[in-house]
């Protein structure tokens, strides 16, 4: 049996910790992984333990996993965490997951600096990241191609999975949703597009009034709502107002399941995003039935099928904040327009893109298939 010492952050409504979590939770229904933790301070003073993201039992899963000490013998070491600890292994193998959202990293993303040709030569290190748009990044730093792996996000189809049209009726009904909802989720953050969905959405619902915007941000890691209002103060008069009349906005944490009744209430969920290490929240979606508008040649690329999305096109370019070349995409905003009008009006592809998404999903990114990929990475050290 193999004993695997897993950093990072629990008990958060962070990607990072839900992901680290998700995975937990498979790998402790596993007979052949000795399984211990170690839990890292969260990134900013202010974060604070949340509970019921996710349920009682699984809650008290997590809680029940043996802390790993310092002197433990271990034959590997999982960190999934912020910043990363980049440092040289001496006896046990050490895979980090990291991302890299504008496919370049600095000083301000590690707890130190690394050295990158002793991380090279090492046959203990490895990354995994979960796109090949984050691996860039990384390739970037100057590690071995063997050495950055890309292992995707998964869902519990238990979780997120495509209702019943009675089911959705119900739910729909429920919230006292009667419009055509478009959804997004995320921190509300410039990379994530927001400012081009709430442009394109107020060009929309100005000729579809029935139409209404449903966002989903994390008040408690991030001021999301701030960075939402923001983004219409720089709207003209006439479409801030089309806007608030039709935008309903939610900061609130919520547990996986009502998480997943928000993708399944929505009738599409949009993505136009600049740059992402994967965007989970598009991955959810889809397995809840959701058809998805998102940006073509980013993270989503790796999941992401023309049977359930539509692609915005973009064009890379530099982005300015970063301080060693970072890229990311720029989405076209009049092909965001059309693709949401596109998406209101294509019924006969929209009823069959519901049921491909949440396939694909449920087949192919599942977490205990991720987990499987994830723990034979960990076991099986990259070779120089």
């Amino acid at each position: 049996m193999k004993h695997l010492c897993v950093e990072g952050w629990r008990f958060i409504p962070h990607s990072y910790s839900l992901v680290n979590q998700w995975q937990l939770l498979s790998i402790a229904k596993r007979k052949d992984i000795k399984l211990s933790v170690r839990d890292v301070p969260y990134y900013r003073e202010h974060w604070r333990p949340t509970k019921g993201l996710f349920t009682s039992e699984q809650e008290q899963t997590l809680a029940s996993i043996p802390t790993c000490g310092v002197k433990d013998n271990v034959d590997a070491i999982f960190k999934i965490s912020f910043p990363y600890e980049f440092s040289v292994p001496l006896k046990s193998r050490t895979v980090v997951f990291a991302t890299s959202e504008f496919q370049c990293l600095d000083e301000n993303d590690f707890t130190s600096v690394p050295d990158i040709k002793s991380l090279a030569a090492s046959k203990l290190f490895s990354v995994v990241t979960p796109s090949h748009w984050s691996r860039e990044g990384f390739l970037r730093l100057g590690l071995r191609n063997e050495q950055v792996i890309v292992i995707p996000h998964g869902v519990d189809p238990n979780v997120f999975y495509q209702p019943t049209e009675q089911q959705r009726y119900a739910l729909r009904k429920k919230l006292g949703i009667s419009s055509f909802i478009f959804a997004n989720a995320s921190a509300m953050t410039e990379n994530k597009g927001i400012d081009l969905l709430l442009r394109a959405f107020a060009a929309v619902a100005e000729k579809r009034p029935n139409a209404r915007l449903l966002l989903k941000g994390a008040d408690r890691l991030y001021p999301s709502q701030s960075f939402v209002r923001q983004a219409i103060a720089t709207l003209p008069s006439r479409l801030k107002q089309i806007i608030v009349d039709r935008l309903c906005y939610s900061g609130d944490t919520i547990s996986n399941e009502r998480m997943a009744q928000f993708y399944q209430s929505a009738d599409a969920y949009v993505s136009p995003y600049r740059a992402e290490g994967f965007n989970l929240p598009v991955l959810e979606a889809s397995a809840c039935g959701t058809p998805v508008v998102c940006t073509k040649g980013g993270s989503t690329d790796d999941f992401v099928k023309e049977s359930f999305a539509y692609f915005i096109h973009s064009k890379l370019r530099v982005n300015l904040h970063t301080k060693n070349g970072g890229v990311e995409l720029e989405p076209d905003l009049d092909h965001l327009i059309h693709l949401m009008f596109r998406i209101m009006d294509d019924g006969e592809w929209y009823k069959q893109a519901g049921v491909a998404g949440a396939n694909h999903a449920a087949k192919h990114f599942n977490w205990d298939l991720i987990v499987n990929k994830l723990l034979t990475t960990i076991f099986v050290p990259a070779a120089l």
